[in-house]
């Protein structure tokens, strides 16, 4: 026994216990912030420093890249705030916003709780309706933009069939130019809706329905009162990556009408665009891009705090 004790002694003294929580030298131990250093280091080029870079920017006057910087204060932000075009964005903005996040959603919940009753054919029509969602946004605008031209397939059926008598410009029109746009945007976003929203009913026991049934609830009972409350995490992670995509959504419009015709379908990423790129206010441009920032947090942080964003 004892010549035991003495060789594990002897092995305790000379090999060192490298898995032990204990250590005998002070200090910290700076290895795993090695291994991440690349990684910060990245991020830090990459993001951090453009998005204070611009923050300073939105505070300058400069007209060209590279070009002098000029410091002119609040002086862009103000003449944001004072333009015209700015809220008449906004407002096309907020009706964008409505039709690219509630009318999706509402047409995926109800085809997601169709596929969740089990009806035959439902494998197929989920694969169907989820292919607008891979379809890239340029070529749904132009396939959109051929289908809603004056010379378009829709103007040639209406026409053809004698509900109108001259081709409608759907996309020309002040009228009727965003709600064309807002009809791609539905098409091409309830297919990613009905994917969450189905995840989520997949995810409610079956139990739940089988105390309801027991209880004699009805369809719309059970609906109401059990399967949106335990839905509720899904449709507000569906609602926030909606208010986010829709604040910062560009291609859509920029694709098929411009923001055309008089500014009847521009929404605040597109005029942030043309203040930036075409009338070269790279000031005014950051400042647009800091106001569109804010706006896309402040409704996330609204839609989570007044819907009990805790049980995401």
């Amino acid at each position: 026994m004892s010549s035991r004790n003495t060789l594990s002694d002897r092995i305790g003294r000379h090999v060192p216990d490298r898995f032990s929580s204990d250590t005998t030298e002070p200090g910290i131990d700076w290895t795993p912030y090695v291994y991440l250093l690349p990684a910060l280091v990245l991020y830090a080029v990459v993001l951090v420093y453009p998005f204070v870079d611009t923050f300073i920017l939105s505070f300058q006057r400069v007209t060209t890249l590279g070009g002098e910087r000029r410091w002119v204060g609040l002086q862009n932000y103000e003449a944001i705030l004072s333009d015209p075009i700015f809220w008449r964005a906004g407002f096309n903005t907020i009706i964008f916003s409505v039709g690219m996040v509630f009318v999706p959603l509402v047409l995926g919940l109800g085809l997601a709780v169709l596929i969740d009753t089990g009806v035959s054919g439902t494998s197929t029509f989920r694969s169907l309706i989820f292919v607008p969602v891979i379809v890239p946004l340029v070529v749904a605008g132009i396939v959109f933009g051929w289908l809603l031209g004056t010379n378009g397939l829709l103007n040639s059926v209406l026409v053809g069939a004698g509900i109108i008598e001259e081709p409608m410009r759907f996309l020309n029109s002040t009228t009727w130019s965003l709600p064309s746009v807002l009809l791609m945007v539905v098409w091409k976003r309830t297919g990613y809706y009905l994917v969450i929203l189905l995840a989520g009913l997949q995810g409610i026991p079956d139990n739940v329905y089988e105390a309801a049934k027991v209880a004699g609830k009805s369809r719309w009972e059970t609906f109401r009162h059990i399967t949106l409350p335990l839905l509720k995490p899904a449709i507000l992670v569906t609602v926030i990556i909606g208010i986010i995509d829709s604040v910062k959504a560009f291609a859509h419009v920029y694709v098929m009408t411009g923001g055309g015709p008089s500014h009847s379908s521009e929404i605040l990423a597109t005029y942030f665009y043309k203040v930036a790129f075409r009338f070269f206010q790279f000031g005014k441009g950051a400042a647009y891009g800091f106001i569109l920032f804010a706006i896309a947090l402040t409704l996330s942080l609204l839609v989570i705090r007044f819907s009990g964003g805790s049980e995401i």
